[in-house]
C-alpha cells in the first residue's frame, strides 16, 4: 500500500523533482485537450521539464480537433478501446498495444467510431504549457505555473473509476504505416505506427526489453521502451542524466523503485514518477509473479545505448526490429 505522502497528488512539483513520486495512469487532474477529457499525470505542476504525459479518454462516435505542434513530438499508446488517428495521410487503427507517433509539424487528429469508451496514454516533448492555461494551471503572460492552482487539482482530482482492461498484444496490421517497415528518415519525416512489443532487443539493465521509440526506428524527442520482469526478476537500480521517466507497471504486479522512497508494491497502471537524475527501477518477487513494465522517457535516453552496438560516434544504427514475447519471456523466467 503506497503511503499518501509518497503520491504525487500530495508531493510538490519541487518534492517530486527531487525525489520523485508515485502516480497511476488513471489519477490526475482532468483538463480538457483539443476537445477530449484529459487527465494530467507528469507534467511540469509535478516537476517534470522534459516531457508531459497525459491520459487522453475518448467517448464512442468522438473526435478530436485537428491540431499541430510545431514545437513538440507527440505518441499515443493505446492502453483500451480502439481509436483512428489521422497518420501519414489516412486513418490509422491502433489497438491496445499500439503507438502512433507524431513529428513536430504534422497535423493530428483522433476519432472513436466504435461503441466503446477508449483509453490513451500520450507523451509530448516537449511539454506544451499552453494546454494548461484554460483551466487556470498556467499563467501564460508571466510564463509561470500556477501553483496554487496546480496543488488544489491535484489534491482533488477524481481517479477514473476504470473495469477491466485489454490485453496490450502484438499487432503487425497496416504495414505500409508500420516503423519496422519504414526508414528511420521516413518516420523522422511523417510519423509511424509502432507496437509496443515490436522494437530493438536490449539488456542492458538486466532483463529482456525493446527500445521501441528512440532515434534508432526514427524518433528524436519521445522515447518509449518496453520489458518483461520475469518472476524474481529485478532490474539495475538507475538514474538517467537528462531524460524525465515515467515507468508504468502495465500488467502484472511487482514493485517500484522511486528516489526517496525506496521499494513499494505495485499493481497495473501504478506509476514511478522519475525526472533526470531521481533513481528509480522495478521488479517482480516469487509470490507477485512476473510484470510488463515500460517507461515514457524524454529525451530518449542516450545514456542507455551508447554502451551498445546501435551507437557509434554520434550516429545510431537501425537494428532488424524483433517482438518481446515467447522464447525470449519463457527464458527470462527460468
Amino acid at each position: 500500500m503506497v503511503s499518501d505522502e509518497h503520491r504525487a497528488r500530495y508531493r510538490s512539483a519541487a518534492q517530486i523533482r527531487a525525489g520523485g513520486a508515485i502516480g497511476n495512469i488513471f489519477d490526475g487532474p482532468q483538463i480538457t485537450v483539443h476537445g477530449l477529457r484529459t487527465l494530467v499525470l507528469a507534467w511540469p505542476g509535478t516537476g517534470f521539464q522534459t516531457e508531459a504525459v497525459h491520459l487522453t479518454i475518448v467517448e464512442p462516435d468522438q473526435s478530436s480537433d485537428e491540431y499541430t505542434y510545431d514545437l513538440s513530438e507527440e505518441a499515443f499508446l493505446c492502453r483500451h478501446g480502439e481509436v483512428e488517428v489521422f497518420l501519414r495521410g489516412g486513418w490509422v487503427t491502433l489497438r491496445p498495444g499500439d503507438m502512433a507517433y507524431f513529428p513536430a509539424g504534422v497535423p493530428h487528429a483522433i476519432r472513436n467510431r466504435s461503441d466503446r469508451q477508449a483509453y490513451l496514454v500520450n507523451q509530448i516533448c516537449p511539454p506544451q504549457f499552453d494546454l494548461y492555461a484554460d483551466a487556470g494551471l498556467y499563467n501564460p503572460a508571466w510564463g509561470v505555473m500556477n501553483d496554487s492552482a496546480v496543488h488544489k487539482a491535484k489534491i482533488n482530482a477524481e481517479p477514473l473509476d476504470v473495469g477491466e482492461l485489454d490485453e496490450m498484444q502484438y499487432r503487425d496490421d497496416q504495414p505500409e504505416v508500420r516503423a519496422q517497415n519504414l526508414s528511420p528518415s521516413e518516420v523522422t519525416a511523417a510519423g509511424a505506427l509502432f507496437n509496443v512489443l515490436e522494437g530493438a532487443a536490449f539488456t542492458g539493465i538486466g532483463l529482456p526489453m525493446r527500445l521501441v521509440l528512440w532515434p534508432g526506428a526514427g524518433t528524436r524527442l519521445v522515447g518509449f521502451n518496453y520489458a518483461y520482469c520475469g518472476t524474481g526478476v529485478e532490474d539495475t537500480i538507475h538514474t538517467h542524466p537528462v531524460s524525465d521517466e515515467f515507468l508504468v507497471l502495465w500488467s502484472g504486479a511487482g514493485q517500484l523503485f522511486v528516489g526517496d522512497i525506496g521499494w513499494v508494491d505495485a499493481g497495473p497502471g501504478d506509476v514511478a514518477m522519475a525526472p533526470c537524475g531521481v533513481m528509480h527501477g522495478h521488479r517482480s518477487t516469487q509470490d507477485l509473479g512476473p510484470s510488463m513494465m515500460g517507461g515514457f522517457a524524454s529525451p530518449p535516453q542516450l545514456d542507455l545505448v551508447i554502451p551498445t552496438d546501435y551507437y557509434d560516434a554520434g550516429r545510431f544504427s537501425h537494428p532488424a526490429d524483433t517482438e518481446l514475447t515467447g522464447t525470449q519471456m519463457h527464458e527470462a523466467d527460468q
